[in-house]
C-alpha cells in the first residue's frame, strides 16, 4: 500500500515538471516559479509588518528573506527583460545566477 501512494506522489508531482529542458524552457519555467516564490515571501513580510509580536531572533531571518527577495526580484527583472532577445549562452548564465542565488539564500 505505502508503494502505491509513492506512484501516485510521484504522479502528481511530475504533472508540474516541465518536459522541454532547452534553456528557453528552463528560464521561462523559472521566471514563473521566481514570480510564486516573490508573491509567498510578499504576503509573510505583510503579515510579519502587521504583526504587533515581533520576536528579536527573528530579525535576522527576517532581514536575510528581504534580501533574498530583492535578489530574486533583479533577477527576474532581468530574466524577463532579455528572454526575448537572448542566446542560450546568455540564458545559461542567468541559470546560474539564480542557482547561485539560491545557494546564497537556503
Amino acid at each position: 500500500m505505502a508503494k502505491r501512494r509513492s506512484i501516485s506522489k510521484a504522479r502528481i508531482f511530475s504533472k508540474d515538471i516541465p518536459v522541454k529542458t532547452d534553456p528557453a524552457s528552463v528560464e521561462e519555467e523559472t521566471i514563473r516559479r521566481v514570480d510564486r516564490t516573490l508573491s509567498t515571501i510578499g504576503d509573510f513580510l505583510v503579515r510579519w509588518d502587521a504583526s504587533g509580536l515581533k520576536p528579536e531572533s527573528m530579525y535576522p531571518h527576517v532581514q536575510r528573506i528581504k534580501r533574498f527577495q530583492d535578489a530574486l526580484t533583479t533577477w527576474q527583472r532581468e530574466a524577463v527583460r532579455a528572454r526575448s532577445k537572448a542566446d542560450d549562452e546568455a540564458r545559461m548564465k542567468r541559470l546560474r545566477d539564480f542557482v547561485l542565488i539560491c545557494r546564497t539564500y537556503s
